[in-house]
């Protein structure tokens, strides 16, 4: 059966406290309960198999002794078939010697099982008999002596017949004389058992044990005392051991048949399994109740190991904890020899190491922090430079251009007008370049004005306002619903105007332009995007897009100076958001930039 992974995830968030002895239990009880099944098959095995072996001993023993009576009765009627008068009476046709041939079948009619007992021919016609006054009474001889010449074995005892509710059966012996049948001594005997027979093959067998006797053709059964059901299994003409079944009892049985020698029969010892297996049952509740007494004894004495570890290491998670915290004077213990005393006296080391790594390390940071502060006032007066110092000798220049433009138009030609427009275009572009490197540097001291801002009203407003500068109708655009962000207002603004400048102006070549802006959700956080159908770049140089002035484009082709995406990305960075891009030469490109929710 497969274990459901949150059981799994239930089980590692235990202490070891509790985990080392339920680990232990578990390991335990899988062990005991496989060698209780293993111990309990093989014990229940070996019992079925000497109750088997006893069971088709016993059966053997019991057909032996049948047969050693059946021969006892054929040596009886040899001995008796060879008597002189019996020989004359049939030879001479029942003229001589009837007086002392009826005394001899009376002599052998004194066995009290015998029934009758009679003189037939060679062609097995009763020419003399002798009977008890009982069986005359309930029985008919006419069908006795038919029942009789239709089934009979020479010597031996021949099938059990059932008449007016009693069984009966035949010894027939031929008689002879000259080494040549003249006829038969019959003997038909009664099968009836007494109390004390019963019991005494019940004590042999067993008191669980029931005994049958039956036919070989399977034709009548009996239990030595009254006719009986067959069993319920295919026995004609099988020895031996049988394979289990349910008896006419409703018992799981184990049985055992055997022929019986001299006779027509066969003998069947039935046993119930249970009682076979009843031993192996007791064993099974011995062996799991000491399962549960070491089981029991095993959770002590984990308990007792599991807190002699966990102790300890709830003494290095406090002083761990102190730690994290500042607090480096809690104890931990080191007196132990063990594995966990070496651990306790490595942490002791380790937290020395920490104390004077951290001096160090405080130092390091002040220094640094000393540092950065000297840096940041030359970045300070190097940005005060180049906005005042950089920008006299920029607006001196473009106002040159101007005055040769306007005190001497009538004396330039057209090639020093177009080159003089140039010079104050340049230093108007220089003049900006200046600005925006400014704003980028002081980008990083900034403060960050963290508020909930409507997006899509901003992307809309921007939207808008860049194409005021744009012929009508040219670009179609596709706002969809944007969710609130949160981060400075005055920053997102520049990278919504950024990113959107840029797909209005990468898509402005293109003939149909297209500009969709649009957000997602993933992983916690909002994900906003600016796709155009312009014109796109390669993705191998990808790294390139946000540093400051790496262009993918040439300056004939698309204007700017560089530094619009890195500005992009210093504002992301400083919300701890993302920003990334995918684009396909000619296809058009994709800013994606994400804002924690």
């Amino acid at each position: 059966m497969e274990v459901p992974p949150k059981t799994f995830k239930l089980f590692r968030g235990l202490p070891i406290s509790q985990r080392l002895p339920l680990l232990i239990f578990i390991l335990l009880f899988s062990i005991i309960v496989a060698f209780s099944y293993i111990a309990y098959i093989g014990v229940r095995k070996a019992a079925l198999d000497t109750g088997q072996q006893r069971l088709q001993l016993l059966t053997q023993q019991l057909s032996s002794m049948l047969g050693q009576n059946a021969q006892q009765l054929a040596v009886t009627g040899i001995a008796a078939a060879s008597h002189p008068t019996f020989k004359n009476f049939i030879i001479s046709g029942g003229l001589k010697d009837k007086d002392a041939a009826l005394d001899s079948l009376r002599k052998l009619q004194l066995d009290k099982m015998s029934v009758y007992t009679a003189l037939l021919d060679s062609s097995r016609r009763t020419i003399l008999y002798t009977s008890t006054q009982a069986i005359e009474k309930r029985i008919n001889f006419d069908s006795l002596h038919i029942l009789f010449s239709k089934q009979y074995s020479l010597n031996a005892a021949g099938n059990l017949l059932l008449l007016n509710d009693s069984m009966y059966y035949a010894v027939v012996t031929p008689v002879r004389s000259d080494d040549r049948v003249v006829g038969y001594l019959a003997r038909w005997r009664i099968q009836y058992s007494t109390a004390k027979v019963i019991s005494q093959f019940t004590q042999l067998l067993g008191t669980d044990a029931a005994l049958y006797i039956g036919n070989a053709d399977g034709s009548l059964w009996t239990n030595l005392i009254t006719p009986v059901k067959a069993p319920p299994v295919f026995i004609n003409g099988t020895t031996g051991q049988l394979p289990s079944y349910t008896n006419n009892q409703n018992k799981q049985v184990i049985a055992s048949v055997q022929k019986i020698p001299n006779t027509q029969w066969q003998v069947l010892v039935e046993f119930p399994s249970g009682a076979l297996v009843a031993q192996a049952n007791r064993f099974l509740r011995w062996i799991s109740i000491a399962g549960i007494i070491l089981l029991l004894v095993a959770l002590v004495i984990t308990r007792f190991m599991s807190r002699n570890i966990t102790r300890p290491l709830k003494k290095l998670t406090t002083a761990t904890s102190g730690i994290a915290q500042g607090d480096y004077s809690q104890p931990v213990e080191t007196e132990r020899n063990d594995e966990l005393g070496e651990l306790a006296r490595s942490f002791t080391i380790m937290s020395a190491k920490v104390i004077v790594s951290q001096q160090v390390l405080e130092k390091k940071v002040e220094e640094r922090t000393a540092q950065l502060e000297a840096a940041n006032k030359e970045l300070g007066a190097f940005s005060y430079s180049v906005s005042h110092d950089l920008r006299a000798p920029l607006r001196a220049i473009d106002g040159y251009a101007a005055m040769l433009e306007e005190d001497y138009a009538n004396r330039l030609d057209d090639e020093a007008k177009r080159m003089t427009q140039n010079i104050k275009s340049s230093a108007r572009k220089m003049g900006q370049l200046i600005d925006d490197l400014i704003a980028f540097s002081q980008m990083g001291s900034k403060e960050i004005n963290a508020k909930m801002v409507d997006m899509h009203k901003m992307a809309e407003r921007t939207m808008q306002d860049l194409l005021l500068l744009e012929p009508d109708g040219k670009f179609q655009v596709y706002l969809q619903p944007l969710p609130v962000g949160r981060g400075d207002e005055n920053l997102l603004q520049q990278v919504w105007q950024n990113l959107i400048s840029n797909a209005l102006k990468y898509s402005s070549k293109t003939a149909h332009p297209v500009i969709e802006i649009g957000a997602k959700e993933t992983n916690g956080t909002h994900t906003y995007y600016v796709r155009d159908n312009g014109a796109g770049f390669d993705m191998q140089y990808k790294d390139k897009l946000f540093g400051v002035f790496q262009r993918l484009h040439h300056a004939k082709d698309f204007t700017g100076n560089g530094i619009g995406l890195a500005f992009a990305k210093r504002i992301i960075d400083k919300h701890h958001g993302a920003i990334y891009a995918e684009a396909e030469p000619g296809k058009g490109a994709t800013f994606y930039f994400s804002l924690p929710i």
